[in-house]
């Protein structure tokens, strides 16, 4: 059974939410910015809500480009590290700028072959 997992991204100007169950999304969301947020354990209260209406314990996988960002969710402790409760575990991945490689035209579509790359690179589990 494939496990689900919900991909969180704050930043100053939202908070974007993925969930997934092996290679099925299930829910897309944009949220306010966490800066925007008045309970403390909004975040918290959120994914622990989600992991009872699923009936599993979710992965928590928190894309953060800034400590305060992530901090202020309730996601994190003082270090940076992942917290984590009966409902949910918390891996906090360091957002980096990605550069979209050259890609040369011609005769077909290789996306397929590049998300097959992707994964085996160690972007899947």
């Amino acid at each position: 059974m494939d496990r689900y997992a919900i991909t969180v991204a704050p930043s100053g100007a939202r908070t974007r939410l993925l969930l997934t169950n092996g290679p099925d999304e299930l829910l897309r969301a944009v949220l306010p910015a966490p800066r925007e947020v008045r309970h403390e354990r909004a975040a918290q209260i959120f994914l622990e809500g989600l992991a009872l209406w699923l009936d599993r314990r979710l992965h928590v996988v928190l894309s953060a480009d800034s400590q305060d960002a992530s901090f202020c969710l309730g996601l994190t402790d003082e270090l940076g590290c992942g917290c984590g409760s009966i409902f949910y575990e918390v891996e906090v991945v360091e957002r980096r700028p990605r550069r979209r490689g050259r890609r040369l035209g011609g005769v077909a579509d290789f996306a397929d072959l590049r998300q097959m790359h992707l994964w085996s690179a160690g972007g899947g589990r």
